[in-house]
């Protein structure tokens, strides 16, 4: 399904999701989510997050912990010759231990995801890492022959070379140049003597730095600079053999890429289940019933916004929405006063519907039914654009032939202010043309006026039902509930003058409105 997604503020969902997620594959998964491709896939992660929602509810959402990204090494050892790094390899080591933790949670709870045969862990290269990689994160100096008896040699000739310096610092000839605690240093991979700047060239050898300030002289005495120049040979080795084996244990990862891009798949999938389970439970939400017929039956439902608000108690109420667009009122022309609540009930189907169709839940109160709609198409707000050069109705035009040149009987239709932006009449006429055309092609969805003309036209039009927002005249506020079958009032007049106008301006104009409707229409 393709919905306008930023005219619904889709986007403070996925923001949502994004900070719920245990990953960073689910994290990307909820900054980049949009409707299934279809409604079976949609089912699928329904399906998951009402087992995510009974792990969250039992309290037994798992604690990964830190976990990292393996997708850029996992490119890379996709490469021929390719060598992964040991902290790669480690965290490649974390992920797939990762999986294996979610694999047994999903034995609980399979509907979490439907193939549990891609969350694993291949336990030949499980067994390689761990010959290979220390818990520290470092390449093992025993993961090959060759490297083990390499580290043997340098490690003797560092022996070597530290027991030669040692007998130096206490050698006749250099009495007095060494403090008591002196001990051989390394700089770099070279032993070194520290001695005082006064006495280094008392000392036979190469000077190597300073430290202290420059109060001291590092020296590297003559007689260990070959033993030195071998340390330096065998790093060198050590490191070209260090190659060799992350190139063999990168061609391991390499024969299991397959698997491992399948764990990762299923690991972004149960993530994002996880994350909207969450969500469900702060919204206190549950699962639509996803039906093949274009419908919209909301129940006591909610917009999910004004639902965390209030459950954080920034707002004092909030009021459920209950509409059905079906066979029976299939187009609602919805009227009534501005802040009324019409913009609210528009927003809160188009974001419903297309949450359904991502597999979420919806806060209600009671089941919402949700149908395959193949778009969602929207119209909300003013459109007017400096930079375009658009006037407001220009605007609305726009988004007039984008409808008229994609709306089907698979298409929901939500427009605000239909027909606003020009002339009363001309603007009236054009929605009733434009009203006409949707219901030729069966288009469900909802349109919202302050045009007077409209509120006639859908009462003796057979696809036309209307609403109104209603309002309470006795405190001479809205109340912000739909009330279906029924045509509202702008009440501009009244709601100018609980806001302040003066009271002798505003029965001015009662009067200008009497003069233009004589009749009171």
């Amino acid at each position: 399904m393709d919905s306008d997604l930023k005219s619904l503020e889709f986007d403070g969902i996925r923001r949502l999701l994004e900070r719920l997620a245990l990953t960073p594959y689910g994290a990307d998964a909820a900054r980049n989510l949009e409707p299934a491709p279809s409604l079976a896939v949609a089912r699928a992660m329904q399906q998951a997050v009402t087992a995510s929602r009974q792990v969250v509810d039992g309290y037994l959402l798992p604690r990964l912990g830190n976990v990292p990204d393996i997708r850029a090494s996992l490119r890379q050892a996709d490469q021929q010759g390719a060598a992964l790094s040991p902290s790669a390899l480690t965290n490649l080591r974390v992920v797939m231990k990762i999986v294996l933790q979610l694999r047994e949670l999903v034995a609980q709870f399979p509907e979490l995801y439907q193939n549990i045969g891609q969350l694993k862990a291949p336990a030949a290269l499980m067994e390689v890492l761990d010959k290979t990689i220390s818990h520290a994160g470092r390449l093992k100096e025993d993961a090959s022959p060759e490297l083990a008896d390499l580290h043997k040699q340098y490690v003797d000739i560092q022996k070597q070379v530290e027991n030669h310096l040692k007998e130096l610092i206490r050698s006749p000839a250099y009495a007095g140049l060494f403090d008591d605690d002196a001990k051989p240093s390394w700089q770099g991979i070279r032993a070194v003597l520290t001695v005082r700047s006064v006495n280094a060239d008392k000392i036979k050898g190469v000077r190597r730095g300073t430290s202290g300030g420059g109060r001291d002289a590092l020296v590297e005495p003559i007689e260990v600079v070959a033993h030195n120049n071998r340390l330096e040979t065998l790093s060198g080795q050590i490191e070209s053999q260090n190659q060799i084996v992350l190139r063999a244990v990168t061609d391991d990862v390499r024969a299991h890429l397959a698997e491992l891009e399948g764990a990762i798949d299923a690991l972004t999938w149960i993530d994002l289940a996880f994350a909207a389970g969450q969500l469900s439970a702060a919204m206190n939400a549950s699962a639509p019933a996803l039906v093949d017929a274009p419908v919209v039956r909301l129940n006591k439902a909610y917009h999910p916004q004004l639902m965390l608000q209030f459950m954080d108690k920034q707002i004092s109420q909030i009021k459920p929405l209950t509409i059905s667009l079906d066979e029976s009122q299939p187009m609602m022309v919805i009227t009534g006063p501005n802040t009324g609540g019409k913009t609210v009930v528009l927003k809160t189907v188009g974001l419903l519907t297309t949450m359904a169709h991502c597999g979420l839940h919806v806060p209600s109160d009671d089941l919402c039914e949700i149908g395959d709609f193949s778009r969602i198409i929207v119209d909300v707000g003013d459109k007017q654009s400096l930079h375009h050069h658009l006037s407001t109705f220009a605007g609305h035009v726009e988004v007039l032939k984008r409808l008229l040149g994609e709306a089907d009987d698979r298409t929901l239709v939500l427009m605000d202010e239909l027909g606003t932006g020009t002339d009363p009449e001309e603007g009236a006429s054009l929605a009733m043309a434009v009203l006409d055309e949707l219901s030729s092609r069966k288009v469900h969805g909802i349109v919202t006026t302050h045009l007077s003309p409209l509120k006639g036209f859908a009462d003796g039009h057979s696809y036309l039902t209307n609403a109104s927002m209603r309002f309470d005249f006795e405190n001479l506020s809205p109340t912000y509930e739909l009330e279906p079958g029924k045509a509202g009032q702008s009440l501009g007049l009244i709601i100018a003058e609980k806001n302040g106008l003066p009271s002798g301006l505003v029965e001015k104009a009662r009067g200008y409105l009497a003069t233009l409707h004589p009749n009171g229409v």
